[in-house]
């Protein structure tokens, strides 16, 4: 008999597919206003006029997509929906106007990207976004699955200060470890390397590292206002120098890393390592929330943070070591505390020196009067 874990794991896996219900959209629901639309679907805020409840409705063209794919994005999002950063999807699907259509609740204060402004939010409220969309991630990537398309629209807010947001769109949400194509219409600079690499329409084993990729792609985007580069490939500058950095062929750290501490570029260069097997899981964001993630951005601290950054390992132990002349001060001030003499007086040491040069010499002089 399986256990009660593995049963609620196997079933997130078994997509069902049914008979939908053909419903005048009109008859049943007053469509206030068009949220979003795009080739592929439109969604609608909407009120159920028997409920008089407020919901979004999310519908899908059916020339552009297949029944079973619309049960497979259904079915994720309605079994996903217990976790509070995960937006809520109803049992409500049917079919209305060559549309597949299915409901969710309503986000009053619309997606991250509305939000962001220019040079960033606050580092407070860019740590809540990092802990609720970590919190989404990790319950999805322990049911085996892979969103595959994080970005700043599939992050709806609940909350004007970031308190409440909650991940959406599980289109292109499949199981680990099976073979995928390209995510059609993302946003390219949150593509990981080794997606920008695929041929179009070539697939690739699907991985639960390309959204701790993108989690790290959104939050540089929410601390700075913008992304790091236009694609992860050598072709582009600022993604060519962020790797020389990483790879430690260079100690100028990439202009656009340089408003960030020690920690939070550790931060960055785990989960932006180019590699995915050797890429950080995306729980690896709350061993830096107590931190802080943004200094000084002069040129001094800017040279300091390099300096500092530079004498870091890549080690499982989350500290920081720091340059030997911290440490030399450590032992300093620890000899002191026990009554030890620690300081050095050269002159002093010099004059030793020169007593004891001077007396192998009248000593050779010596010895030469004798023989």
């Amino acid at each position: 008999m399986r256990s009660e874990k593995s049963n609620g794991s196997s079933i997130i896996h078994r997509v069902q597919e049914m008979e939908l219900d053909e419903v005048e959209l009109e008859s049943e629901y007053d469509i206030e206003k068009t949220l979003g639309e795009g080739c592929f679907a439109k969604v609608l805020l909407a009120v159920h006029r028997k409920c008089n409840t407020k919901v979004v409705l999310k519908a899908v063209h059916s020339e552009m997509t297949s029944l079973k794919a619309f049960f497979r994005e259904f079915h994720y999002s309605y079994h996903l929906s217990p976790h509070p950063n995960i937006l809520s999807s109803y049992p409500v699907a049917f079919k209305a106007d060559d549309c597949y259509v299915f409901a969710q609740e309503h986000a009053p204060y619309g997606d991250l990207a509305a939000v962001i402004r220019e040079g960033g939010l606050p580092e407070d409220a860019c740590k809540r976004v990092a802990q609720q969309l970590t919190s989404a991630l990790e319950f999805l990537h322990s049911k085996q699955l892979v969103h595959r398309d994080i970005k700043l629209e599939n992050v709806l807010v609940f909350a004007p200060d970031l308190s409440k947001i909650k991940l959406c769109d599980f289109g292109e949400t499949r199981r680990e470890g099976c073979l995928v194509s390209k995510v059609k219409c993302t946003w390219h600079p949150f593509l990981p390397p080794e997606v920008c690499e695929a041929v179009s329409k070539e697939k690739f084993i699907c991985r639960t590292a390309a959204d701790c990729w993108q989690v790290a792609i959104v939050l540089f985007v929410c601390l700075t206002g913008s992304p790091p580069w236009k694609s992860a490939d050598l072709a582009d500058t600022d993604f060519s120098n962020f790797l020389k950095w990483q790879k430690r062929r260079t100690t100028k750290l990439p202009h656009n890393f340089r408003k960030f501490t020690p920690r939070t570029l550790r931060m960055f260069r785990r989960l932006l390592e180019q590699k995915p097997e050797k890429r950080a899981p995306v729980t690896e964001v709350n061993k830096y929330l107590k931190d802080a993630w943004l200094t000084d951005t002069s040129p001094l601290q800017r040279k300091n943070s390099d300096n500092l950054y530079l004498n870091c390992k890549d080690d499982d132990d989350d500290d920081i070591k720091h340059v030997s002349d911290v440490s030399k001060t450590r032992l300093r001030k620890f000899l002191n505390s026990y009554g030890l003499e620690t300081t050095v007086d050269q002159k002093a040491v010099a004059k030793r020196v020169w007593e004891w040069v001077l007396s192998c010499d009248n000593n050779a002089d010596s010895a030469l009067d004798v023989t």
